[in-house]
């Protein structure tokens, strides 16, 4: 199988073409600017180093991002070009999952946090295990992340961290000072010869190949790429990665296990793209139904996604016989408070200084009758 990838996204370009996981040719330059110049002469050079017509190419990839606005669109550009040309299947792999296959391959460990400097005091990250997302790519304050990290990680015992990307010494640095330990690889920077080793053996996409825009207004995902499923006994692991990225206070897989055991236990997932980036647990009791907690990770809110979730969860709180629907909420977050007060749901009690430390406050405690009011729709029907 020939592949060409290409990668023009951060802060170099570059080329490969690799045939069932050999390197025909391959061309890498760092290049913070110009990609638009340099990339179609870099193929045709790789192209010819190669020995190949376009016409003998299997299948195309490309990085999606996170990266520069223009950087993203280059790459983009001239390879759906190519695959209306050719007629080949166009593979997105976002940069920091090829940034982690390269440092897995030079660490050889397979836990790999990529963090990226994104500009603003944040960065773009993720962690991974060989190919599975353990935290899934995110643009978030340096700290928060590390946090989020340390904890997933300190979850994989007996598997020593590698980090890669602009931020990496950084984030090796921080992991030292907090008694942690990392190993530091030499990867910086996107390469298109990951990114056509890795697009071999991914399966041909359903829908376009899209850019990944982490900011607003382009972090907009379409809404019907998102999608709710019930949460499974094995997703418990799922939930306390997306529980500990979104909340101060991370919860033990073991405790999601135990909800969802129950009688009237139950959780959602939302997905988007085959990435879980949201999550809602509950319980119904006789006549009361409780969400325990509901978050969505910050890269990807304002998309509707906790609004979802909430009235999923007030749905399965109905199917289970419940007529309220409590939850608690901290009285400083407007957000949240805004979002369950336009569904119907108002405070019947307070407990003070709940959530404590820097930014916290009380939790104020809410309650809703189902079915819960839609905003500018009025009342959810009732079951029948």
């Amino acid at each position: 199988m020939e592949t060409l990838a290409v990668d023009t996204a951060l802060g170099a370009c570059s080329v490969a073409i690799t045939s069932d996981g050999e390197t025909l040719a391959h061309r890498w330059v760092a290049m913070p600017r110009g990609h638009a110049e340099a990339l179609a002469p870099m193929v045709e050079q790789v192209m010819a180093e190669a020995g190949l017509a376009f016409a003998a190419l299997d299948r195309l990839a490309v990085t999606t991002g996170p990266g520069t606005f223009t950087g993203q669109r280059v790459g983009l550009a001239f390879m759906r070009g190519l695959r209306i040309a050719l007629g080949k299947p166009l593979i997105g792999l976002t940069t920091l999952e090829i940034m982690a296959a390269a440092a897995e391959a030079e660490a050889r460990t397979p836990l790999v946090a990529v963090l990226h400097e994104a500009k603003r005091g944040e960065v773009y990250a993720a962690l991974y295990r060989g190919r599975e997302t353990i935290l899934p790519v995110q643009v978030a304050g340096f700290e928060a992340m590390m946090k989020q990290i340390r904890v997933a990680a300190d979850r994989s015992a007996g598997q020593r961290l590698t980090v890669a990307g602009t931020a990496a010494p950084e984030a090796a640095a921080w992991l030292k000072s907090q008694g942690s330990a990392a190993t530091l690889t030499a990867i910086r920077q996107p390469d298109a010869l990951w990114a056509a080793r890795l697009s071999e053996t991914a399966p041909e996409p359903a829908e376009t190949t899209r850019p990944l825009y982490l900011r607003a207004p382009d972090a907009k995902l379409a809404a019907g790429a998102i999608h709710l499923r019930p949460a499974e006994a094995g997703d418990a692991a799922l939930l306390a990665r997306l529980h500990g990225a979104t909340m101060p206070r991370p919860w033990e897989a073991s405790f999601f296990e135990q909800v969802m055991a129950e009688p009237g236990g139950f959780a959602v997932v939302a997905e988007a793209h085959k990435a879980a980036l949201g999550f809602v647990l509950g319980r119904a009791v006789a006549d009361e139904a409780e969400i325990l907690s509901i978050g969505v990770l910050s890269a990807y809110r304002r998309n509707g996604i906790a609004a979802r979730l909430l009235r999923e969860a007030a749905l399965c709180a109905s199917v289970l016989g419940a007529a309220a629907l409590f939850l608690e909420v901290d009285e400083n977050n407007r957000a949240a408070r805004r979002l369950y007060e336009a569904h119907g749901l108002a405070a019947v009690g307070r407990r003070t200084n709940y959530y404590g430390g820097e930014g916290g406050g009380d939790a104020l405690l809410l309650r809703g009758m189902l079915p819960l009011q839609i905003p500018g729709l009025g009342n959810a029907p009732k079951l029948a």
